[in-house]
This record gives C-alpha cells, sequence and structure tokens, in this order.
C-alpha cells in the first residue's frame, strides 16, 4: 500500500512502525487491510468449526485466484454505483473494500516466495523421511517473519502485536459485525465467479466463510507473537505431546538461530522446486520486494476503479493483472505441478530444540500457577 498509494497508506496508518494496542492510528480499514492480506489462509485455519471452508483454501492457491479477486470487486464497485456500500469518508475506503485490497495482495507474494519456501524446507509425503518435514514450511514461514521483522522494522517477537494490528474481537458487534457481514458477501461472489461448480451451488458457503473468519480470529491470538513470547508464553495450549514438535511450527521462535542463513543473504544458488531447468540465487528480501512491486501495481488498479467506478455493464477488467495461476510451485506457464527437489535447511532440529524450550517454560509456569488458563 505504501508503494501504490503513500499518502492513503499513512492516512491508514499502514506506514508506520507497528505500534501497541490502543493506538487510535490503527483505523478500522487498516486492521481488515493486514486480514485481507491473509488471503485464502483463512480457510487452513478453518478446521475447528464446522461446515468448514477448507476446501476453498486449496481450490484458490491452485487456480483462478484473479478471478476471484475480480468477482469479489465487481460485487463490491456494483453495490457501490447503486448505493449499496456507503463509504465512511470520501477519500478511506470503508473497512470491506480494505478487506478486499489486502485479499488480492496475496497470490504475487504467494508466487514470489513459495518456490523459496519449498526449496529450504521440503515438503512432507510418504515414508519417514518425508515425514521428517512435516510443519518445516510454517516453521520456516516463522522464520522469515522474524527476519523481516527485523530488518524492516527493528521490532523482535514479544513487540509485534497481531491483536492491534488485525480484527481480532471474539465476537464482532456493531460497525465491525456489518463489515463482516459484508466481507462475506463479497467473498461469496468472488468464489462463485472462480469456482462455480464448488462455490455456486454451495448452499453453506456463507457459514463457511463466517466459521473461516472466526477460526482465523482464533489462530491469530492463539499464535500472537506478543502472546508467546518468553515468560509471557500461553501457547500451552497448543503443546501436544502426541504431535511433539510439530505442535510449535506456527510458534513464532524467541530469536533466529544462529549460523544459519535464512534469508540467504550469501546468495546461494537454489533450483526451482518443479526441478525444471530454472535457477536463482536471489535471498528472501530480494524475492519479497518483488511481491510486493508487483501487488503495488494491482493495487493501483484497485485504487482506480474505486475513485472511479465503471460503468455498470463494464467488466473490472482485473483478473488478468492479479493471475490465475497457481500459488505454490507451478510450471512456467502458471499451472501446479508436484515439487521434485529440495535442499531443506535444519529446520526439524530447530523444532525439536523449539518444542523443548516451550515444554519447560510451560512446566515453570503451571508450577509457579496450577490455576493457568491458556485458551486465547
Amino acid at each position: 500500500m505504501r508503494i501504490a498509494a503513500p499518502e492513503l497508506a499513512a492516512r491508514l496508518g499502514l506506514s508506520e512502525t507497528p505500534t501497541p494496542r490502543g493506538n487510535e492510528d490503527a483505523t478500522s480499514a487498516a486492521r481488515w487491510f493486514r486480514l485481507g492480506c491473509q488471503g485464502p489462509d483463512i480457510f487452513y485455519h478453518n478446521q475447528r468449526t464446522k461446515p468448514s471452508g477448507l476446501h476453498y483454501g486449496s481450490l484458490a492457491h491452485r487456480r483462478n485466484y484473479g478471478l476471484l479477486v475480480e468477482g469479489a470487486l465487481c460485487a463490491y464497485l456494483g453495490a457501490r454505483i447503486t448505493g449499496m456500500a456507503v463509504e465512511q469518508d470520501g477519500e478511506l475506503p470503508e473497512p470491506a473494500f480494505a478487506y478486499l485490497l489486502g485479499f488480492a495482495t496475496h497470490a504475487a507474494l504467494d508466487r514470489a516466495a513459495h518456490p523459496f519456501i519449498v526449496f529450504f524446507s521440503g515438503w512432507a509425503g510418504k515414508g519417514p523421511q518425508a515425514e521428517r518435514f512435516r510443519g518445516c514450511h510454517p516453521f520456516l514461514e516463522r522464520l522469515l517473519d522474524l527476519a523481516l521483522l527485523h530488518e524492516l522494522r527493528g521490532l523482535g517477537p514479544a513487540d509485534f502485536d497481531l491483536e492491534a494490528l488485525l480484527p481480532l474481537d471474539g465476537r464482532a458487534r456493531g460497525a465491525e459485525a456489518r463489515t463482516e457481514e459484508s466481507v462475506v458477501a463479497l467473498l461469496t461472489q468472488g468464489l462463485a465467479t472462480a469456482y462455480p461448480k464448488a462455490a455456486g451451488t454451495d448452499f453453506l458457503l456463507a457459514r463457511r466463510l463466517e466459521n473461516a473468519l472466526s477460526d482465523a480470529r482464533y489462530f491469530f491470538r492463539a499464535t500472537n507473537p506478543a502472546r508467546t513470547a518468553g515468560a509471557r508464553a500461553d501457547y500451552f495450549a497448543y503443546l501436544d505431546d502426541r504431535a511433539g514438535p510439530r505442535s510449535i511450527a506456527l510458534v513464532y521462535p524467541e530469536a533466529l538461530p544462529s549460523g544459519i542463513d535464512i534469508l540467504n543473504r550469501r546468495r546461494r544458488a537454489w533450483r526451482h522446486p518443479a526441478d525444471d531447468g530454472r535457477f536463482s540465487d536471489e535471498d528472501f528480501f530480494a524475492l519479497y520486494l518483488r511481491g510486493v512491486a508487483e501487488s503495488a501495481r494491482v493495487l493501483e488498479r484497485m485504487l482506480r476503479l474505486w475513485r472511479e467506478p465503471p460503468e455498470a455493464d463494464e467488466p473490472c477488467g482485473l483478473a488478468g493483472l492479479v493471475g490465475n495461476g497457481g500459488l505454490s510451485i507451478t510450471n512456467e506457464a502458471g499451472i501446479p505441478v508436484s515439487p521434485q527437489v529440495a535442499e531443506p535447511l535444519p529446520l526439524a532440529g530447530l523444532m525439536d530444540e523449539e518444542y523443548r524450550k516451550r515444554l519447560e517454560l510451560a512446566r515453570r509456569a503451571l508450577a509457579a500457577d496450577p490455576s493457568i488458563d491458556s485458551h486465547p
């Protein structure tokens, strides 16, 4: 947003260093924008409440993300043209549209980052060796988050409070409830446009979306770095001796491991996981900036349409810009393919070590106060 619309980003508080909870600059629109940036990952978090929308997470990552975004945007613009959507300020987007802006950025960042992440984390498949990689993908993503937080913001995990940055109230009321209703309606239209066979006939779709948002809120509260840091850690509900170290794959470690080049700053050459001849020596920060630049072009188009809505029968023309190819490992045509090659970092050992640390923290905390309720 800072690249696509610097003044608007500043007004929404999106150009400043994240600050503690309660800061008045963290507007509702900014919080919904950040939640939108999670894209279809909210469906992956929807594994607690039924009916689940988990299937839509897989669909959106495989194909037609551009059509999804375009369908949702056209629904919003149509409602705005007919007066069904009301702006909170003539120069600020309403939170539901801010959510769509964030949602649209997810594709470019996923496509830029996933080849690197899969190559350096491996993937879980069949057999004991592949099983060892289970959980390494999200754990590497947490390490990369920490590296970028330190490099771009000068922050550690304890200073990064997701509850100050996202709309995570357990039960939305008033304006927040109306925003959620609008977001559900827009995503319903977007999913039906992109996946007519699956979503167009799904009479439970709106309920699945409501559950996805609810479960995502729970997930972000439970894994909030400000909650899970050091002696304040209340991640104990996720510590599962049956799952072992995999149970902390989504927690933010206390610090980056020493001696491991998480960002590939030394420019080690790596192969595209599709093993089709593509090579790179880019570090993760360069890939991140490429995704940001691509996302900025999408945001510029969406903001232009917001400021100058098309005629009622005029297409939004956004799907091609966002792209309809897969969001993870694809061939050069954007068609999803199975990964074939990887050289994983020693992430499994780091997860083992982090698990031991978390167990010890849990034992100490429970010994000091047996009445602790760790559920967020």
